[in-house]
C-alpha cells in the first residue's frame, strides 16, 4: 500500500487510547481475524501480524550457559509474537575474523557469534545494527556484523560495506504483512566508524549534517513505497540540542515510517501519536552486559517495557506494554555473566513502570490506559 494510500485508509492524526489484551493481540491478530468485539481493527480479506519490540541488547554471552532458564517469563512474550525487533548494540567478531578493537574501557563491547544463536532462539528476526558500539571492533567488525546475522537469516539495517549498504532498506514477511526497516546512529562515534562510498561502517546522522538527512529521508521515502509496514530506526545518544530528536522522528513519519524506534540513552521515553505513526522515543535495555560497577546506574535503567504492536496494513493499529525488571547483578564468580536479563515485572514495581512511561507520554499528548498489569493504546481510526 503506498503512503498516500495508508493516509487515506488510516484517516487518524494523533493518540488513541483502549486496547485489548496481550494474549489477545497476539493470538488474534496473527489469525487474521474478521472485526467484531474482541478484534476491532481486524478484517477478514486483510492481513494482519503481531510485532514485539525490546529495549536494546547489549549481549556479550549466551546466558543459556550459566542460567538454567533465563527469560523465563520473557521468552513466552516473544514467543507469541510473528517477529521480534531489537537494536544489536555489540559487533560480532566470528571465527576467523581479525577483529581488533577499537577501545580498550569498560564500554567496549563485542561478541561472539552464539549470542546472535540465542537472539534468533528468542525469535528475533528483524536487527537494527547501527550505534554507538557497531565499530568496536572496526571495519572488519563490522563486516563479520553483517555476515553473522545474514547468515541466521535474521533481516537487519543500519551498517555495511559501503554507505550505500548501510543506507539501504531492508524488508521481511510478518505474518503476511511486508515490514520494511531504514536504521541510522546519531551517536557521538569517531568520524571512521561511518561507512563511505568506499569502506565499511555505520549509516551516521550527525545533527548537522543535512546531506545524511536528505538520504535517509530518501530511503525511508522509497521503503515507504515497498512495504506495508515502516520502521524507522534511530539510535539517539547525542549532544544535540533539545527537540531535535523529535524533529527527526517527525520527519521520518512525515516521509513515510509507521513506527519509529529509538534506543541510546538506556532509560524509557515516552510514546506518541504523531501524523498517522506510533513514535517509541527511547525503550532502554532488554539485555545489559555491563562492565560497570553495581550503582552505576540509576534503578531506572534496569527497567523497561516488551512492546507488542498489532500490525496490518493499513499501519500499526495497536501496541500493549508489558513491564520488566533486568536484574543488576550479584557480587561474586559469575557477576557480569548472570547480569542484565529482564523479567516480567508485577505488582508494585509493574505498576510504576507503567506510570512512569504513561506520564512521560503525556507530555506528547498521548494517553496510555494501564489495566491488568499492561499499558494499552490504540489507533483512534478503530
Amino acid at each position: 500500500m503506498n503512503r498516500m494510500a495508508k493516509f487515506a485508509h488510516r484517516g487518524w492524526t494523533r493518540a488513541g487510547v483502549s486496547g485489548f489484551g496481550l494474549v489477545g493481540m497476539l493470538g488474534l491478530a496473527s489469525a487474521g481475524c474478521a472485526p467484531g468485539p474482541d478484534n476491532p481493527g481486524g478484517s477478514g480479506s486483510e492481513p494482519t501480524a503481531t510485532l514485539a519490540v525490546v529495549g536494546q541488547a547489549l549481549i556479550e554471552h549466551d546466558p543459556r550457559e550459566y542460567l538454567e532458564a533465563p527469560l523465563a517469563t520473557v521468552a513466552p512474550i516473544l514467543a507469541g509474537a510473528d517477529a521480534v525487533f531489537t537494536n544489536l548494540e555489540v559487533a560480532i567478531a566470528a571465527p576467523g575474523c581479525d577483529c581488533t578493537p577499537t577501545r580498550d574501557d569498560v564500554f567496549f563491547h563485542g561478541a561472539g557469534p552464539e549470542v546472535l544463536d540465542y537472539l534468533d532462539e528468542l525469535g528475533v528476526s528483524l536487527l537494527a545494527l547501527a550505534n554507538n558500539h557497531s565499530w568496536d571492533y572496526g571495519d572488519e567488525g563490522i563486516v563479520s556484523t553483517v555476515e553473522e546475522v545474514a547468515r541466521r537469516g535474521i533481516t537487519h539495517a543500519g551498517t555495511g560495506r559501503t554507505l550505500r549498504e548501510a543506507v539501504a532498506p531492508a524488508y521481511r514477511d510478518v505474518g503476511g504483512v511486508r515490514v520494511g526497516m531504514v536504521a541510522l546512529a546519531t551517536v557521538n562515534a569517531p568520524p571512521e566508524a561511518m561507512a563511505t562510498e568506499t569502506k565499511p561502517g555505520v549509516n551516521l546522522l550527525h545533527p548537522d549534517d543535512a546531506e545524511a538527512w536528505d538520504r535517509n529521508l530518501g530511503a525511508i521515502r522509497e521503503a515507504a513505497g515497498n512495504s506495508d509496514v515502516l520502521i524507522s530506526y534511530q539510535h539517539y545518544q547525542t549532544d544535540a540540542g533539545p527537540g531535535w530528536q523529535e524533529r527527526w522522528a517527525w520527519a521520518a513519519v512525515d516521509a513515510g515510517a509507521d513506527l519509529y524506534i529509538s534506543h541510546g540513552e538506556p532509560r524509557l521515553a515516552g510514546v506518541e501519536a504523531y501524523g498517522g505513526g506510533l513514535i517509541l522515543y527511547g525503550l532502554g535495555n532488554f539485555i545489559f552486559h555491563t562492565r560497570t560497577d553495581l550503582g552505576n546506574y540509576p534503578g531506572e535503567v534496569w527497567e523497561s517495557v516488551v512492546v507488542a504492536l498489532s500490525l496490518g496494513a493499513d499501519g500499526v493499529r495497536e501496541a500493549a506494554f508489558v513491564p520488566v525488571v533486568l536484574n543488576e547483578g550479584t557480587p561474586g564468580e559469575l557477576f557480569f555473566e548472570t547480569r542484565g536479563y529482564p523479567e516480567v515485572a508485577d505488582g508494585d514495581t509493574g505498576s510504576a513502570i507503567l506510570e512512569r512511561l504513561a506520564d512521560l507520554s503525556e507530555e506528547y499528548g498521548t494517553r496510555l490506559e494501564i489495566r491488568n498489569g499492561r499499558a494499552h493504546w490504540r489507533a483512534d481510526r478503530f
